[in-house]
Parts: C-alpha cells; structure tokens; sequence
C-alpha cells in the first residue's frame, strides 16, 4: 500500500483503512436489553455512547424491535429466555440515507441517525453467569449440567451407556432387573409349595399324617408381572 499516493496523500495507514470500511458499513457495538417483547425481539441500550464534535455525551441510544440471534440449524437448534439486563452483541449493516438532502443535522444524535439500524441483530454473549438458572460447564472433558427446575429430556431411544456406572442419587442402593428376580422367586415359590404340600405330621406313635391345609393351599406360583417396567430396560 506503500506506493499507492491516493494512501499517502490521504494518509491512511492499512488499519485506519479497514477501521474506516468496518465504521462505515457495520454497527459492531455492545448494549444492555432494556425490555423484552411480547414477539421475543428486545430494545437494546447501546453501551456506545454517541459525541459531538465539541465533546458533549449525548444520552443513551436505545434501538428498539431487535431480534436475537443464537446457535440454530438443520441438525441442532438452541433457545433459552433473555431477560432484562442481559448484554448482547449487536452487530448489522449500516443503510445510510438515499439523499444527502434529507440529512439536516452534521451530527449524529440518538433522535435521528445519518443510517437505519434495520439489519441490526442482538447475540447474546458474556462471561459465564454463574448465577444462571441453567448452567453447562465442561472442565478436563467431564460435563456439569445444574438446572433449577424440572430438565425433562423427549427422544424417541434415550440410550445411556457408561464404562463405569450410572448413579442416581447417590450410590448406596442397588437396583434388580425384573428377569432375574422373577425367575429366582418362581423356583422358591414352587419348591416352597411342594415342600409345604408334602408336609406330614408326625405323632408319638410314629404314624406319618398328611397336614390338612385349610383357607386355602400354599400358592405354587407368584407372578410380579406388574412390576415389569416397559420403557425403561437395561442391560446391566
């Protein structure tokens, strides 16, 4: 660019040249939502606050109907709540003004911009907010999700698989699976039944009597079918 005399005589160095481009054709700002409305767009304040060119602050500008952008596609779509206070990133294309003529002030104030901010678009980022209702942390590639209300997770096969083990609240307690223990509690129940059923008593004289059952025989079988859940099965 050195040898460019358009630059030299302008004296514009590569940085100031890209600045310019970059202030001339986006808003790259940061702001503070002042309101949420009822169709999810928000009214910004700007954290940028706008000068003249004798020095004065002017008061902060406030750009109202924004929509938020997050992370969504085809595969993978995230939304959460925004509320009052959160800092977002804006960031649009500035539409300048078709006549010169229909600029009145040299200066820009927050009433009336030299250029619309209708492609203006909030993100929302900041540094991680502990106090967040929900909250994902990875560290060292272990994942940490806190929510404090109800997660519910839908998916047509939740599959849940682990090297070690999966605990549930806690670990001092051990589940059954429903095979296992209904096929031990049939063979008990069965042995139990014919052991009671060919029960006999014995008198002083040595004479065997087969024990008469009354209100009902020893049941052979037990069936714990309604224990059996359905949508929930393991391996393990």
């Amino acid at each position: 660019m050195g040898g460019n005399s358009v630059f030299l005589n302008e004296k514009l160095t590569e940085r100031s040249l890209v600045e310019s481009i970059l202030a001339s054709h986006y808003i790259l700002d940061y702001g503070f939502i002042k309101k949420v409305n009822d169709d999810k767009t928000v009214d910004v304040t700007h954290a940028k606050q706008l000068k003249t060119y004798d020095g004065q602050t002017l008061k902060a500008t406030v750009t109202t109907g924004v929509e938020v952008l997050t992370i969504a596609g085809g595969g993978f779509s995230i939304k959460f709540d925004y509320k009052k206070g959160d800092k977002v990133l804006l960031l649009g294309l500035k539409d300048y003004v078709p006549k010169v003529d229909e600029v009145t002030s040299a200066t820009e104030t927050t009433a009336y911009l030299h250029y619309s901010r209708e492609t203006l678009k909030a993100i929302p980022l900041c540094i991680f907010n502990d106090d967040a209702k929900v909250k994902i942390e990875i560290e060292d590639g272990a994942l940490k999700l806190t929510t404090a209300k109800n997660t519910e997770v839908e998916a047509d096969t939740l599959k849940v698989t682990t090297k070690k083990k999966v605990e549930l609240n806690g670990n001092g307690k051990q589940f059954v699976t429903w095979a296992e223990l209904n096929q031990a509690l049939t063979q008990y129940t069965a042995q139990l039944s014919t052991a009671l059923l060919a029960a006999t008593y014995v008198n002083a004289g040595g004479t065997p009597t087969v024990l008469t059952w009354t209100g009902g025989t020893p049941p052979t079988s037990i069936d714990i079918s309604a224990a059996k859940t359905t949508k929930i099965v393991t391996g393990g």
